[in-house]
């Protein structure tokens, strides 16, 4: 075959994967999930089917880590860490505290899916309240905030392969930033939907049921005020989350490099 008609095959051929690339992202981009679906990089010739499939076998894969010694022993370090963390916060103003407890659990999410990170909150919740001075009284509800936080992690970043930080300069961070989006938007999904459904919607109907300053007259403006909070917290806890996934994972994976798993 000539030369010029091989160029010219492998041509069409390549514009015939593009548009149909194309247009498996435009049929993927019109489902409500397809967002999501981009993010956790599933996609196959049974879109909706795969979604599902993921997500379901994303817990079972995660209840299946509960049978591995690492498992147990890591998601104790990263326990008793989350349970220390607690108790370290920055309030730079009288109505905004930085709490870093939430390091810890999205480390278990990353490593251990779903089903590890949302028991682990169970056990977070409980000794964390029993190591601290409060004076209201112990209340499942916000263990149950705190498990659907974890549960959340544990969906997002169940898997994630975190980007390493460049601060070789501030265009080399960026560029690192821009070329690793999926990986981004999984870390920024799991922040805003913890902040939106735990700390603004559960945590002040749980507030409000358990008599703690809010009445129903007054609770959709302590929701604006928990949005307006969340909202500015949410880009710091984002960077914070760029910043300490990576040494997590790279820490965990020199650990275990030459060790096989126990079973």
């Amino acid at each position: 075959m000539p030369h010029g008609r091989r160029v010219a095959v492998r041509t069409k051929a390549h514009r015939a994967a593009v548009r149909s690339s194309h247009l498996a992202v435009h049929k993927l981009n019109m489902k409500p999930w397809g967002f999501i679906l981009f993010v956790y990089g599933e996609v196959t010739e049974d879109k909706d089917m795969a979604f599902f499939l993921n997500f379901f076998g994303n817990f079972k894969r995660s209840a299946q880590e509960l049978k591995s010694i690492r498992c147990l022993a890591v998601t104790a370090v990263l326990i008793a860490l989350a349970c220390i963390l607690k108790t370290l916060t920055i309030q730079p103003l009288p109505t905004l505290k930085i709490g870093f407890a939430f390091i810890a659990i999205s480390a278990i999410g990353m490593l251990y899916g779903p089903t590890v990170a949302g028991l682990s909150c169970v056990a977070t919740d409980v000794i964390g309240y029993l190591i601290s001075n409060q004076q209201q009284g112990f209340s499942p509800l916000f263990t149950l905030v705190e498990v659907t936080g974890g549960v959340i992690y544990g969906i997002f970043l169940y898997g994630m392969n975190p980007i390493k930080p460049d601060f070789t300069s501030a265009k080399t961070f960026w560029t690192g930033i821009r070329s690793n989006v999926p990986t981004v938007l999984r870390i920024v999904g799991a922040k805003f939907t913890i902040n939106l459904v735990c700390n603004v919607f559960m945590n002040t109907l749980f507030l409000m049921i358990m008599g703690y300053g809010i009445v129903p007259e007054t609770f959709w403006i302590k929701v604006g005020e928990r949005i307006i909070k969340n909202a500015t917290m949410l880009p710091i806890e984002v960077f914070i989350l760029l910043l300490t996934l990576f040494p997590i994972k790279a820490a965990y994976s020199a650990v275990f490099k030459n060790h096989r798993q126990s079973v």
